[in-house]
């Protein structure tokens, strides 16, 4: 069988996402809005096959593919181990946790495993997010506190109605971070407005801080699966301070129903690393590349 990779749609959501939600996979890779979002900077593609699914990213020196989803994973190897030695290239597969590496390495006792620590999915209780109990979580009420002496604020959903006013807000975000001359971050623009520009189709919820009728924070998210909720996106502006404590907890308090919230990677960014760090994440979920020898 012949694997044809194409470009994602917002339609495809309505097949592909129930797909990668039954693989039960914690990573924000198996969001197929994660992928939707990110599908023009790192190049993904889809490849239909049978009731199952295979995205390949193409941004690097040679293509990655996600471990396949909706058909038994030794099938789907074989199906890449045949794509690839068609194509001439070596095997690389991506967002590979502990569960799914011990699979791999029972069948394929000579794959090559490498972490990638910059991309470990730091993983959150909501409800702690959403209340933050304890001595832990003192500094966070702290900060909470002051805002909200500080300002008169509000908290309110992500709607059509509000759409332009996250997208200023997040160009004004990026304007603080030098101007969006930063290819990722300019990137992430258009990523954010393609998520509110198909924002029903991609099954995405979010929400905004308001201080004085003004917009100065907002979060976007979307479900993994029934018990994970991916957050892709968390902007305040600097000057409010406090900020990003209030959106963190008044986004969770809207989605209890997930038991825990996937707040996505470091990055290997220090002060990113120290922030997700600062909120004790209940799971570091550890994920890893892989080569595959096609003959072996």
């Amino acid at each position: 069988m012949q694997l044809e990779f194409r470009e994602l749609l917002p339609r495809d959501a309505k097949w592909a996402a129930p797909l990668m939600m039954a693989s039960g996979r914690m990573g924000c890779e198996f969001s197929y809005t994660t992928a939707y979002m990110w599908s023009q900077y790192y190049d993904v593609r889809l490849a239909r096959v049978g009731e199952g699914l295979i995205l390949c990213s193409n941004a690097g020196v040679v293509p990655s593919f996600l471990v396949p989803v909706g058909i038994p994973l030794e099938d789907g190897i074989e199906l890449l181990k045949q794509h690839a030695q068609e194509h001439g290239i070596p095997l690389k597969l991506h967002g590979i946790d502990e569960q799914v590496k011990e699979r791999l390495q029972s069948h394929y006792p000579h794959a090559v495993f490498t972490p990638h620590e910059e991309d470990f999915d730091y993983i959150y209780s909501t409800e702690i997010l959403a209340e933050l109990p304890g001595n832990t979580y003192h500094s966070k009420r702290n900060h909470i506190a002051a805002f909200s002496r500080k300002y008169e604020w509000a908290f309110e959903p992500i709607t059509e109605a509000n759409h332009e006013e996250v997208v200023e807000l997040a160009r004004e975000w990026c304007l603080e971070k030098g101007g969006c001359q930063d290819s990722g971050l300019s990137s992430e623009q258009c990523a954010i407005r393609r998520l509110l520009r198909y924002r029903e189709e991609l099954s995405v919820r979010g929400g905004l801080i308001r201080v004085d009728g003004k917009a100065v924070a907002f979060t976007l998210g979307s479900p993994i699966n029934d018990s994970v909720f991916d957050v892709h996106v968390e902007k305040a502006l600097s000057a409010y301070a406090g900020a990003y404590a209030v959106i963190n907890r008044e986004f969770a308090r809207t989605l209890r129903e997930f038991p825990y919230l996937n707040r996505e990677n470091d990055l290997g960014i220090p002060g990113l690393r120290r922030a997700k760090e600062s909120y004790h994440p209940a799971i570091l979920l550890k994920k890893y590349t892989c080569e595959l020898l096609c003959d072996g």
